[in-house]
């Protein structure tokens, strides 16, 4: 969980606990992380408000502790 010991190369990828393709956020079949695509403004700060049907704070599929990357292009969402 949450591994940066070497940079974003330990994170891993994208969180997909039920073992589904590449998508969008919101595509019906995708990974659990596959949140989008986020813009930075000229001075690269980006704000971002998340609400996604398949991300949870508790259970099995928790994702408290997790790492979230951002990449510096953008995902092709599939």
């Amino acid at each position: 969980y949450g591994d940066n010991t070497n940079g974003c190369t330990s994170a891993g990828p994208h969180y997909n606990p039920h073992n589904q393709t590449h998508g969008g956020p919101t595509d019906s079949v995708r990974h659990v992380g596959d949140l989008g695509n986020v813009i930075a403004d000229k001075d690269g700060v980006a704000e971002i408000d998340i609400v996604d049907k398949m991300v949870t704070l508790f259970g099995e599929y928790s994702v408290i502790g997790r790492t979230m990357v951002i990449h510096e292009k953008a995902d092709d969402l599939g």
